[in-house]
């Protein structure tokens, strides 16, 4: 296709091509010693065995091999040239024998002809010795003739055959060069029997020799003298081939040897001359009479006359007058018919075709003589018929034919020579050169040009150059023919299949350009290719004065057709000629004035278009693609190089930066391509791209923003000069570099997701083959496969591998966001935006995964390990077994372990929770087990962080529930075994992953694995006594018993090892659900596990009494030791618990069991066990650790416990973490630190100051419980008195809305507004002379809000920010509402109340320095306001600055007696139930230092501190024993709980709601079960909402219609609800309800009410009772029906 050095094919040094010195040859054991027939031998049998036939498709490793045999051969033959001879003929002949079959084979065979062909033309040339022997050449032309002729005779069409014979024209032409006395022997031999033969139809045989050999003067003389004298003897078909044959003899003799052939004009030599001027008249007279004979005999007779130059020379002179002998009278007869035939006066039309035939010799022959020999007569006989041949041959009506078809040879020979003769005068390139010519004459003037640009120039030859400026229209026809074509539709025309080019002369000799039009097309074809090939050529003929627009056209054009197989070798002509192009000299050309943003603009396009072919495998030959791209890239780089200082110029374009994508993507998806050649090319591209970027590299441009891989990828293309063993190692060392990648980039994710798309392809394929019978789409090698179609479906696995690997490998930076994405986000954000960002986005992290194609791969991965296919079922479950454990990218944990559990949930029955037991379960089980091993188990130098991002605890717990439920036997035990080793490994690499409820989780497993353990003991020893001791029991079953035993024995010392590992610093953890005394539980079940462990050490002491193997004797000894750790684990964890039941064993009269627990005590002491947990005053200690825990600060001053739970409180909880928090953090003189934290997180949060605090977040409500429990009294204090004076004057009114005044409006709304005026400013006046008295929580609260927003706004106004905040949550609302607020006993009259909001408005303008302007009756107190602007302002710096909160953090905190135990409590119940989000956020956000986190030590304390207590003591309002409603109103009242967000969001709900009548005009009540959940509402405020509404009702009737559509469990309230209710509820409701509608009863509804029978006795048989089941029976009813939108099911 294109010229690449070898090295750079394989790799290897320069050796490999230049081998002149014995040192380069392969080394050959003992060559000293041997014979050089036996290591010449040795060679020819590597080369043999090297050669396509034998070795299949052929990979650059295997070519360049050949290659080097080849040449070792060639050099050898210098000197052992009949040896080397003599091998490769026979191997000529054992490769022709060789019985093939189908296409590939038979390429292959043809193939490895040609090397053979090659190499024997190379040694004859360069090694047969001049002075060989009249014998010696004998035996070579023996030999080799018969071998070569079978190639000359054939008649073929087919490329490569032809192909095949001109490498044999070549091996006979080489042969004759030393050995021609031997070939001419055969030659005269064969004429002498032609000359005697009477059959007319004869065999040749060695006289077409004539036309292969190689002739000097001399050869040819003895040549033409034979054939004289043979010549009137032989038969007319003799004499036809004879002239063909001579005449190709002649032009062989003048190619070779054009020196003497000049001689021969200047100095004939008289044996030629005369050999020349007998044929000429031998074939004179042969051919008078005959016309057709004429035609065929005067091309050689005016070879032969120009061979004559003194004959010639005669005949011109007798044109001028000049006598002409008889001697020379019939040549002057020729010579004059020829001229007249020329010029159609001949009367026949053959003369005339054979005239311009002749004329054209004799003008090419011309040009072989040199123009300074101006004289000679070839010239002036020129001159007389050029005119007369042009008119002939270049016809613009009708181009120039014999027969039927154009003489195409003869035109092109025509055009040259008249090149030759008149460069800068040829008229016949403008016949050829005009567009609405005929084709024949483009096709004419391309291969015209292209032989002038590539044959051997002769000294006085003209060069092509000079037709640069009159071949502009070049560039059209390229276009105009490439449109043609594409739109005749080539997909129609078959492709073509051989990968061997068809040489330009016999492509040239065979086309045949006609006039009809049904094959129009295929001329413009052969003809598109021709002028790309002539491109390639010369490319100075398209470039040449070029504009943008024409090379843009000449370049997309030939992309274009790079992927196109429908005519051969167009695709590989088209890229040598981009190729050609993209040489540095020519980029240049491609736009002058702007050649860098023109390289950037066209070359990325090239690379863009067929990257994009490569990635959808439209490109057959993908390897020579590969190359050619790899050659590409080189050249872009040499220019780049070479103009590196604006090398950036114009880079910076859309097309270039997705150019470099898609070609990373081609480069990432051919590394897993089976073909490994395409992968070894794919992997050197990378240098290629890494070079590049070294180039542009600048300050504006790193290397990593330019390549943000760039390590990597010259990692990559290294790892191709190491010696690989294979296939497979060269995968995994691709693997692990891409494993290593980190940076995602678009190239990267679409290269994965393309992979993944074939990968899902193939898997679907494989896993239900045989009935998917569509195999995927091939993409196995560059040549097609001859392979039975067993071999194939190997491929289609093995490359179904490789996809495997690779999306496993990249599979973690895939994940990543984009970056084209992410980067506007929160590129030029400040950090605390930043902060922002990636909180909102971290939220739909987890769901975006969950939908994402890497989420998929993993998902199909694991339910391959189950994959039952009967032929590839195996193999894939153990590759995809192995793939997962053990080359899975880190990041991809994560997903696998969360797939893993969802899986495993499926084993279990979702209504009864039943394990599902069956083989394919099982075996998923084990194969599980074994990849989560190997994954906790690998070693890696990198943070653990993928490790532990998602908790194991779930999955790993579905494992361990589903394997206690195998049997016994051999495989389920070893499956057993496998599990506990994970459980091992689990809590070893325990710092590197995050647990929810770490150790609920290790109390289960230990539960599970002791009950292995207590399962296994003693069990099989009687299960053998009491298979023996019965009669209808084998002896085989007690074997198998037996055997079991010993695996039995090993699952036991591997169950031990586990539970001792999860007993380290394990607090034991009693279930849940145990109602009973805690204490007690734990203590029971320490006793549980001591026992366990005793009778595993008694049984060990026993078994190691007896004799028996050495291996059972060793996982004895193993067992004690473990046995002996897990009890000392247990003790160290649970001293308050267990010393109790084990102190006793230091007495144990059995002296093992005292040496055992001395044991166990040592290694408690060893440990440092405190056993100061048996004080009796631990639980309070416990306690106050607890609080030390939620007020820990880590060294970047936050508060990890605190935000977490701050985090994952839901919103029902969010009044009580707020109470206990600010209850908390003030007694530990905290409270600043736990302000800033929150503040900080809210602002964060924050649009604009305005918006801040505006909302139910935690961080409001801690501040709103700051001004309930600090600001009680002071606003009391401070609002109290003036209220009291408003009070005290009932008669005055504050109303300044003119629509709510009647009478004189102006008089009175002066007179209200001097009232407001004084009530503001005297409550102003108040809180300003009042900061001193502000509680100092409070002006912490007011500092720390100050530093906060300064921080977080550094141009806004800080201090109005915090004033706003201060009015708005704390002062307004107690002047709004002051008998909410507890400040008056009594509601105050609806005046003073408008008043108080009036006040509320201006206070709260002050406070934000904004004056009124939407409402117009307030915009009189904008002086008001203006005159107070200053003194808000003083107040709040005053308040914001006055405290130091670094001081009181100093001071010693309040001892826990200033804790109430309710808060604690409540802080207890909090944390417990919330610790398994805790330790998802904590676990998110994991710091690996030395030392426990914060969140295992919370753990540790909450197991050892157990469950809270299972009543509410919570909250003051959860009441118990005897109610009235006024007393639970009375409560609800005190608490406000109707201002708590939550009470208003359940009220919104419309669970309960008043609406309408019914028909007997009694009002309707709804309500809808539903809506109410018991997990997620709080049932007290349910009770007292229902209470409210029915309140302005209860004294009157009503109805009731109560919705139980979709009601289930979680709808119902529990039964001490049920008592609420029955206590709370007014005896009125009872009375006065007329009607109940129950809609849609459904069974549980039904089965819920039996149940709760006794609550519901007083409506038992009521006639109140409704049942209905369709909702339009409600309208017999209801006056009108309220459907509310969520109501109706």
């Amino acid at each position: 296709m294109f010229n690449l050095p070898a090295s750079s094919l394989a790799g290897t040094s320069s050796q490999t091509r230049h081998i002149s010195t014995p040192a380069t040859f392969p080394k050959v054991n003992n060559m000293g010693s041997q014979k050089p027939e036996v290591w010449v031998q040795s060679l020819i049998n590597r080369f043999e065995e090297q050669l396509p036939v034998k070795t299949g498709i052929q990979s650059i490793t295997s070519r360049s091999t050949l290659e080097q045999q080849k040449e070792y051969l060639i050099n050898i033959s210098r000197s052992k040239f009949s040896l080397v001879i003599q091998g490769l003929t026979k191997i000529l002949q054992n490769v022709a024998s060789t019985r093939i079959f189908g296409e590939d084979a038979e390429r292959s065979l043809i193939e490895s002809q040609l090397i053979i062909l090659d190499t024997l033309e190379q040694c004859l040339v360069n090694g047969q010795p001049k002075d060989t022997p009249r014998v010696e050449e004998q035996k070579y032309v023996n030999l080799l003739l018969p071998e070569i002729c079978q190639f000359l005779n054939i008649a073929t069409d087919n490329p490569m055959l032809l192909q095949l014979k001109l490498s044999a024209s070549k091996v006979l032409f080489a042969l004759s060069l030393n050995n021609f006395n031997s070939i001419f022997s055969r030659i005269s031999t064969r004429l002498s029997a032609l000359s005697i033969c009477p059959d007319e139809c004869v065999e040749l045989g060695d006289v077409e020799l004539i036309q292969h050999i190689n002739v000097d003067r001399t050869n040819l003389a003895k040549v033409l003298n034979e054939v004289i004298l043979k010549f009137k003897l032989l038969k007319k078909n003799v004499h036809m081939c004879l002239i063909m044959y001579l005449e190709k003899a002649i032009w062989n003799f003048m190619d070779t040897y054009p020196e003497e052939f000049m001689n021969q004009q200047k100095v004939p030599d008289e044996d030629l001359a005369d050999s020349c001027e007998k044929l000429f008249d031998l074939l004179d007279f042969f051919t008078e009479g005959n016309v057709k004979k004429k035609a065929a005999a005067w091309p050689l007779q005016i070879m032969l006359l120009i061979l004559s130059p003194c004959a010639l020379e005669e005949v011109a002179n007798a044109d001028s007058g000049a006598p002409c002998t008889a001697k020379h009278m019939k040549k002057k007869q020729f010579v004059d018919g020829m001229r007249k035939a020329l010029a159609g006066h001949a009367g026949s039309k053959l003369l005339t075709e054979g005239a311009g035939v002749a004329c054209v010799k004799l003008c090419k022959a011309s040009t072989y003589i040199s123009n300074k020999d101006s004289t000679n007569v070839v010239f002036g006989l020129v001159q007389t018929v050029i005119t007369e041949l042009k008119g002939l041959i270049f016809n613009p009506n009708k181009p120039f034919s014999r027969g039927t078809n154009y003489d195409v040879d003869l035109m092109i020979d025509c055009f040259v020579a008249f090149f030759h003769i008149m460069p800068h005068n040829l008229d016949v390139l403008k016949i050829c050169l005009n567009l609405s010519a005929s084709p024949v004459y483009h096709f004419v003037l391309v291969n015209a040009l292209h032989r002038i640009a590539t044959q051997p120039r002769l000294p006085f030859w003209p060069s092509i150059d000079v037709l640069y400026n009159k071949v502009a229209d070049l560039r059209t026809l390229f276009i105009e023919t490439l449109t043609f074509v594409c739109q005749a539709g080539c997909g129609g025309v078959p492709p073509v299949k051989f990968a061997h080019s068809l040489t330009l002369k016999e492509k040239v000799s065979t086309l045949k350009f006609r006039e009809k039009t049904s094959e129009e097309v295929t001329s413009y074809k052969y003809l598109l290719v021709h002028i790309v090939r002539l491109m390639s050529t010369d490319p100075m003929l398209f470039l040449h004065n070029a504009s943008k627009q024409n090379t843009e056209m000449l370049i997309n054009g030939l992309v274009s057709v790079v992927h196109q197989n429908f005519i051969s070798d167009l695709a590989e002509q088209a890229m040598e000629a981009l190729l050609v192009l993209h040489q540095p000299p020519h980029i240049m050309l491609w736009n002058s004035d702007a050649p860098l943003p023109m390289f950037w603009d066209t070359s990325s396009s090239v690379l863009f278009s067929i990257s994009q072919k490569l990635i959808q495998h439209q490109i057959v030959n993908y390897c020579e693609v590969l190359k050619w791209l790899r050659e590409i890239l080189k050249c872009r780089n040499v220019f780049l190089l070479r103009y590196k200082d604006v090398a950036n110029q114009g880079s910076n374009i859309p097309i270039a930066r997705q150019a470099q994508i898609k070609l990373e993507v081609v480069l990432f998806m051919y590394l897993w391509s089976i073909d490994i050649d395409a992968v070894l090319i794919a992997m050197s591209c990378f240098k290629s791209l890494c070079d590049e970027v070294e180039i542009r590299a600048t300050d504006d441009f790193a290397v990593t923003t330019l390549l943000p891989n760039y390590q990597i990828y010259q990692e990559l293309s290294a790892a191709t000069s190491c010696l690989t063993t294979g296939r497979a190692q060269l995968q995994k060392r691709i693997m692990n570099l891409l494993r290593r990648i980190d940076k995602n980039t678009p190239s990267i994710l679409s290269a994965w997701d393309e992979t993944h798309l074939c990968w899902d392809e193939s898997r679907k394929f494989l896993s239900g083959f045989p009935k998917i019978g569509e195999r995927p789409s091939k993409r196995r090698t560059s040549h097609t496969s001859s392979s039975s179609p067993e071999h194939e479906l190997e491929d289609v696995f093995s490359e179904w591998l490789n996809m495997t690997g690779f999306l496993c490998a990249l599979g973690g930076v895939s994940i990543q966001k984009r970056p084209a994405a992410a980067r506007p986000l929160s590129a030029n954000l400040p950090p605390s935006e930043s902060r922002k960002v990636s909180i909102i986005s971290a939220q739909n992290s987890n769901q975006d995964l969950q939908f994402c194609p890497v989420t998929q791969f993993c998902r199909y991965m694991l339910n391959l390990l189950v994959c039952n296919n009967e032929k590839f079922g195996p193999k894939i479950q153990k590759h995809v077994k192995e793939l997962l454990g053990h080359e899975l990218n880190p990041a991809l944990y994560p997903i696998l372990f969360e797939n893993i559990k969802v899986i495993v949930e499926k084993f279990f029955d979702a209504v009864t929770g039943q394990v599902i037991i069956n083989d394919l379960n099982t075996q998923f089980i084990e194969h599980i087990v074994f990849v989560v091993r190997n994954i906790l188990g690998s070693k890696t130098d990198k943070p653990a962080d993928d490790v532990g991002a998602t908790s194991v605890e779930s999955m790993i717990l579905g494992i361990v529930r589903y394997c206690r439920h195998l049997d016994n036997s051999q495989h389920c035990l070893h499956i057993k075994m496998k599990f506990c080793q994970l459980v091992e490994i689990l809590m070893h690499r325990r710092d590197d992953l995050s647990f929810r409820q770490e150790m609920k989780f290790r109390n289960k497993l230990v539960e599970y694995l002791s009950d292995w353990v207590l399962g296994n003991s003693h069990q099989i020893t009687a299960a053998a006594a009491a298979a023996t001791a019965a009669a209808n029991v084998t002896s085989a079953a007690v074997n198998v018993t037996n055997e079991n035993k010993e695996t039995i024995r090993e699952l036991d010392c591997a169950a031990v090892k586990a539970i001792a590992a999860l007993l380290a610093e394990l607090p034991l953890q009693p279930e849940e659900n145990d109602r009973g005394d805690i204490v007690e539980a734990k203590s029971q079940l320490f006793l549980k596990y001591f026992t366990l462990f005793m009778n595993l050490l008694n049984e060990c002491g026993h078994a190691g009494d007896e004799k028996g193997k050495e291996e059972e004797v060793h996982t004895i000894d193993m067992l004690r030791t473990a046995t002996i750790q897990a009890m000392s684990n247990l003790l160290s964890a649970n001293v308050e618990s267990g010393l109790v039941h084990s102190i006793s064993l230091g007495y144990h009269n059995d002296l093992q069991t005292r040496v055992a627990f001395l044991e166990v005590l040592t290694k408690i002491l060893q440990q440092g066990t405190e056993f100061d947990t048996l004080a009796e005053n631990i639980l309070a200690d416990r306690f106050e650790r607890l609080v030390e825990l939620l007020t820990m600060i880590d060294d970047k001053g936050e508060l990890p416990i605190a935000n977490a739970l701050a985090f994952v409180s839901p919103t029902m909880q969010v009044d009580d973490v707020a109470r206990v928090f600010v209850s908390i953090f003030e007694a530990k003189h905290l409270l600043y630190e736990l302000l800033w934290n929150l503040f900080v997180k809210e602002v964060e949060l924050a649009d604009c100051m305005q918006t801040i605090f505006r909302g139910t977040t935690l961080a409001s409500k801690v501040m709103a419980s700051c001004f309930r429990m600090f600001g009680a009294s002071y606003i009391q204090m401070l609002i109290k008195p003036h209220l009291e004076i408003m009070l005290s004057h009932p008669e005055l009114s504050y109303e300044i809305d003119p629509n709510r005044l009647d009478g004189d409006i102006n008089v009175l709304l002066a007179a209200h507004r001097k009232n407001l005026e004084i009530v503001a400013q005297r409550i102003f006046d108040s809180i300003v002379s009042s900061v001193e008295r502000l509680p100092p929580q409070l002006r912490c609260l007011c500092t720390c809000l100050y530093n906060v927003i300064a921080q977080r706004f550094p141009t806004l106004n800080h201090i109005s920010a915090v004033g706003t905040v201060i009015f708005l949550r704390f002062i307004n609302p107690a002047i709004v509402s002051p008998l909410e607020n507890g400040i008056v006993d009594v509601q105050p009259p609806y005046n003073v109340k408008r008043g108080l909001m009036y006040v509320s408005k201006i206070l709260q303008n002050v406070a934000s320095h904004v004056l009124f302007s939407k409402e117009q009756h307030m915009r009189p107190f904008n002086d008001f306001l203006r005159s107070n602007f200053d003194d808000c302002r003083r107040l709040f710096l005053q308040i914001t600055s006055d405290v130091s909160p670094v001081q009181d953090a100093q001071n010693p905190p309040l001892a826990m007696s200033y804790i109430s135990d309710a808060n604690v409590v409540t802080l207890h119940r909090l944390l417990y139930y919330n610790q398994e989000k805790i330790g998802e956020y904590l676990g998110s956000n994991r710091d690996h230092k030395a030392g426990r986190r914060p969140f295992d030590k919370l753990a540790t304390l909450l197991a050892h501190l157990g469950p809270p207590e299972h009543k509410s003591v919570d909250s003051a309002w959860a009441v118990h024993g005897d109610l009235s409603n006024t007393r639970f109103e009375e409560i609800m009242t005190k608490q406000h709980i109707h201002e708590k967000d939550e009470f208003k969001t359940l009220k919104a709900l419309n669970i309960f709601y008043q609406a309408g009548k019914s028909i007997n005009g009694y009002p309707v009540f709804y309500y809808v079960a539903r809506k109410y959940k018991m997990n997620e509402h709080h049932a007290d405020m349910l009770i007292y909402h229902v209470l409210l509404t029915l309140k302005p009702f209860q004294h009157q009737k009503f109805e009731l219609v109560i919705d139980f559509t979709h009601t289930c469990a979680e709808n119902r309230f529990r039964t001490e609800i049920l008592t609420k209710w029955s206590q709370v509820l007014p005896h009125e409701v009872y009375d006065n309800i007329s009607a109940i509608y129950i809609y849609n009863c459904s069974t549980w509804v039904k089965e819920y009410f039996k149940f709760h029978e006794s609550f519901l006795s007083a409506l038992k048989g009521s006639r109140k009772l409704q049942f209905l089941d369709q909702i339009s029976r409600l309208n017999e009813f209801l006056e009108v029906l309220y459907e509310h939108e969520s109501w109706v099911g």
